[in-house]
Order: structure tokens, then sequence, then C-alpha cells
């Protein structure tokens, strides 16, 4: 038997625990961020002291693999959408002008997982290969805190994180959701709709925010909302079929529709033209992202474009941003949308009767 055994290596997890603060708290304070209050960095850094921590650098590449890295990552999401691709294409269109090399990684965790027991990919660990990463997909706070307490460089694609993080000063891109949406139902008001209907499921926080403008313009309007906003279906296409045929089933007849997405908006159309009912002349409907196949449709799908090419250029900026004065903040990257007038929305033949 050994008389005397090898102390322990402190890990970031033992800092935070003396210090009582959280993972990412105790990360940032390391990796010297200046988004901690005083106080908090104190307690950090006297714990790291006190227990002789030493932060491990990352993993070096070969010296012939000079081109640095970005790892995109498409978190629990079974297949690349519309809207990742374009982000994806826009992200290895920047890396590659500024001589940056992408990397694609996909990612399934769940929200629920502890954040010491989520595993992170090699990649993404601490010795991984990648400079900085772009957190795309459904992204929960659990794996902020878990990057941030391994030390990994990240920057995150802001509309699709669910539920609150536990900390500011996340470095993010993001879409003008709320804009939108507002000049979309604005838009359906002008034309006279009165009985205007949402459709999106509000548990997830990009249909939620333009549900919550949705609301203002017919708070605004003097209007009822007519809305359903619990998912009827995983599936987007199929989420918009099985909502527009239960609010059809409870009796109401709306003039116009307003999809969360053009996938939901897709759904909408089918379940309106089975029923008998014409888009646009007896039911508007305006969908948002403008994906490729909104225009595709006859008549073309009025809606909302994201600007995800140009998220994608954005989020490869400030990765590359980051990998170049990682202890800087970076400020928040909020792009406009832009409402696509088409061919599915009409003036309410109800209001000219009445007029």
């Amino acid at each position: 038997m050994r008389q005397h055994q090898r102390k322990k290596r402190a890990t970031i997890v033992d800092v935070a625990a003396k210090a009582a603060v959280s993972l990412g708290t105790a990360s940032r304070v390391m990796n010297n961020r200046r988004d901690v209050d005083p106080e908090l960095r104190r307690r950090v850094t006297e714990a790291a002291r006190t227990l002789s921590y030493v932060r491990a650098e990352r993993g070096r590449r070969p010296s012939h693999e000079t081109c640095p890295i970005i790892s995109f990552v498409l978190s629990n999401r079974e297949f690349l959408h519309p809207m990742h691709a374009r982000m994806l294409q826009g992200a290895e269109q920047y890396c590659e002008e500024h001589g940056y090399f992408v990397v694609f990684k996909r990612l399934d965790y769940t929200a629920e997982t502890p954040v010491l027991e989520l595993k992170l990919p090699a990649l993404l660990r601490e010795h991984g290969i990648a400079d900085c990463l772009i957190l795309a997909g459904t992204n929960y706070p659990n794996l902020i805190e878990a990057t941030e307490a391994a030390g990994v460089p990240y920057v995150l694609y802001g509309n699709n994180l669910v539920g609150t993080a536990p900390h500011r000063g996340v470095d993010q891109a993001r879409s003008d959701d709320r804009t939108g949406a507002v000049e979309a139902v604005r838009y359906l008001v002008r034309l006279g709709h009165k009985r205007i209907c949402f459709i999106g499921d509000i548990s997830q926080p990009w249909f939620s925010s333009r549900h919550q403008a949705y609301l203002a313009v017919i708070a605004e309007a003097g209007l009822e909302p007519i809305a359903q906003v619990v998912g009827l279906a995983p599936d987007s296409f199929q989420n918009g079929f099985t909502s527009t045929e239960a609010i059809l089933r409870r009796g109401l007849r709306p003039t116009a529709i307003f999809a969360a997405s053009d996938h939901i908006a897709l759904g909408v159309w089918e379940q309106l033209r089975r029923s008998g009912l014409r888009v646009p002349e007896d039911c508007s409907l305006i969908g948002f992202d403008d994906i490729p196949d909104s225009r595709l449709t006859n008549p073309p799908l009025t809606t909302v474009h994201n600007p995800f090419l140009e998220l994608g250029r954005e989020l490869a900026r400030l990765a590359i941003e980051k990998t170049r004065t990682p202890c800087a903040a970076i400020p928040e990257v909020l792009l406009p949308t832009e409402f696509m007038m088409r061919g599915t929305t009409w003036p309410c033949l109800e209001a000219c009767q009445v007029g």
C-alpha cells in the first residue's frame, strides 16, 4: 500500500464550491471576463489561490495545422432546417473570407441534465480543437454554464435560448422577431381584419416573442385575441394543420391568420384548403422566416424575412473577434427583419361589405 498518495489537482468545480458561486461565474473570473461583480471576483480569485488552482491550457493542434477553427454547433435538431442551413452558409462564407475553418457538430442534450453531468463532446471540451464555438439550434442555460465552466469561448444564436440564463453577459447575435411580427399584424389590421388568429407553440421563445407582439397590436386595435398557443404536434407543419382544424371545430372563423413560422403557415394553408376555404379570398395568411418554400406556393406566401445568412456571418464575426480578444465584452448584435408583402393577404371582405 502506498503511504503517500498524489494530491488531487483542484478543478474549476472546486473553486466555484469554495467561493460559493456558480460554475459560470468562476469560469468568467478565470477567463478574466469583465462582466463579474467585484466582490464575486475577489472571492473566486481568493479561492483559486487557496486551492492552488491552475487553469489547464487548451490542447494544441499539430504545427502544420495553422488555420484557426470555429465550430458551428447545432443543438437538439435532427436535421439542418433551412434557417440553420443559411446560418451555417453565412458563417462559412465569413470564416473563409478571414482565414478560418468551420467544423460542423451536432449536439443533443436535455434542459434537465445537471451542469456537472452534461457530457460535452471532445471537440467542445477544454482540450478540444475548436478555438471558439457558435452555439446554434435550440439551447438551454445548462449548456451555457457547462461551456463556460470548461473554459471554452463561445457565441450564441440568441433567439433560440430557452429559459433565462443564470448570468448576464452572453455574447450573442439575434434577429428582431418582435418588430417584424408587429408590422405583419398591423398590416392585417389595416386591411380591415378584426378576427385575426395567432398559431404557434409559445413554450418556444422565438414563437413566444412573436405572440407577445401579436397581443400588443391586437390590444392597440381594440380587438379580441384568437390564438392556439399550445403545440398540438411536434412537427411545425402538422401543428399548423391540426391547430387550424381545432380552431375551426370550435366555431371560430378567423378572417386572417398570423402563423409563427412559414412551416406552420403551410400546415394552416393545407387545412384551410381541405375545409373549403381559399387563401387569401376567404382567409388571409402570413408566415414568418421567409424560407425558400414560401416563394414557391401559389400565390407566394406573405411573410417576414429573417436574415439567417447575415446572422451566420455576424456570429462568425463575433466568434473570430472573441478568439482575438477573449476578455473583451462584445456588444449584442440585433439584426432587423423585413415584412415581405406577397400574395396571401387580402382586404377583409366583411369590412368592405360593412363599409
